[in-house]
């Protein structure tokens, strides 16, 4: 007969495991569960109210445009755009935020296909499903929100090539630098967000017939980059003085060509959020591998031109240093005799540096080629203001942060 320990040990035992069976299955469904919400498989817009901790800042795009934010309000239950409008003042105490997920466009058209969206009805309650009340309405925000997050990602960059603009100021063909220079003033300008514009089909037409024209103009300016560049290292007879003065002349058109293969990127860029999803993201760059391969072989000429020269003049890039030549090397023969390192002379900095810029790839930005429109939209209400969270890359890692910018919008 068992002893009565060993059947309490047993009971406890048993209890113990039943236990740990029930955590885990709770926490599995919770899990679960939070999963499913994130998934989105409501036809309408569904609005969740999350824990602030849960967002990053460094993630959030702010939607700016007034008519825009009135917009996508619009689509609200009362009492969640009388919230906003106090600064959510009520979910503030508990750190909470609401999360707005607008379905995409193909999503929508499901829907309304299958009768489910042919009731309109506006919600009271704060957490929940607001079905949308008109299809066109939902999918019209959803591509303004998107396409305001784009037109930020373009000036992020264009701001980086009006440094680097700066760079050329010395640049002797006056005229080629003011064509790039007005170039880049119209695309700067083509960037800024107009709620008008985006909302009227007829004006954004106009608009990317003119961006059409600016990119035939780009194309125009990389063509004469390669051309003059080429005309350089067509020369393999240059001295050492010959050699370092086509080097500083090639380096202003190197400079001007990535720039303009940068501008050739925006403009594309800049397309793609004017269609608003009606253009692929193929369609837009059309002639982008085009001309990122003639940057390539460029490139691959001026290595080998760099490298043959370096051969002939006795360049020693890695210790910035070169073979010394003429009464130079007559005065130093009788000691590099003794001491080889006397043959070669130092070379400047500010050279060494021209030539490593020309033969290294090291400034090209990682592109971001995604297609937000056609994916779900998520809204987040915070502070009082509406954010775009986009399923992409955070701004920062595009190569600028929000609170930079608008910093640099309040100053």
């Amino acid at each position: 007969m068992m002893e009565w320990y060993w059947i309490v040990a047993i009971a406890v035992g048993a209890a113990a495991l039943v236990a740990v069976a029930a955590v885990c299955f709770a926490h599995l469904k919770r899990k679960n569960s939070k999963r499913a919400r994130a998934r989105t498989e409501h036809d309408g817009v569904e609005i969740q109210k999350i824990d602030a901790e849960e967002i990053d800042d460094a993630d959030l795009c702010e939607i700016k445009d007034p008519a825009l934010t009135e917009r996508v309000k619009a689509m609200m239950p009362d009492v969640i755009r009388t919230e906003i409008a106090a600064g959510l003042a009520v979910t503030a105490s508990s750190k909470a935020v609401y999360k707005f997920i607008l379905p995409a466009s193909t999503k929508l058209a499901a829907g309304i296909s299958g009768g489910s969206l042919s009731t309109a009805s506006m919600a009271a309650a704060q957490v929940g499903t607001l079905v949308a009340s008109s299809f066109s309405a939902v999918m019209s925000a959803a591509s303004m929100v998107v396409g305001q997050y784009y037109l930020t990602l373009v000036n992020i960059q264009l701001k980086k090539i009006t440094e680097r603009l700066s760079q050329i100021g010395e640049f002797q063909n006056n005229e080629f630098k003011s064509k790039v220079f007005a170039l880049h003033a119209q695309v700067t300008r083509a960037a800024a967000f107009r709620g008008e514009v985006m909302e009227n089909a007829a004006m954004r037409g106009a608009e990317i017939a003119k961006l059409d024209r600016l990119e035939h103009e780009c194309i125009q300016l990389l063509g004469q980059t390669s051309l003059m560049i080429a005309g350089y290292t067509a020369r393999g007879d240059l001295d050492y003085p010959k050699y370092i003065r086509a080097t500083a002349e090639i380096d202003q058109w190197f400079s001007c060509q990535k720039i303009l293969l940068s501008t050739l990127e925006e403009i594309a860029d800049l397309r793609f959020a004017l269609y608003l999803g009606a253009a692929t993201r193929k369609q837009c760059d059309a002639l982008l591998p085009v001309y990122e391969q003639q940057a390539e072989e460029t490139q691959r000429m001026l290595l080998k031109w760099h490298s043959d020269t370096a051969k002939r003049l006795g360049v020693r890039l890695g210790e910035c240093k070169r073979r010394r030549r003429g009464f130079d090397r007559a005065l130093h023969w009788l000691p590099a005799l003794f001491k080889k390192d006397l043959r070669y002379r130092d070379m400047p900095a500010a050279t060494v540096a021209l030539i490593q810029h020309q033969t290294s790839d090291d400034d090209a930005r990682p592109s971001v080629r995604d297609d937000l429109f056609h994916a779900d939209v998520e809204i987040v209400a915070k502070d009082g203001k509406l954010y775009y969270l986009p399923h992409t890359l955070p701004l920062h890692r595009h190569g600028g942060e929000i609170k930079e910018e608008e910093a640099e919008e309040k100053e």
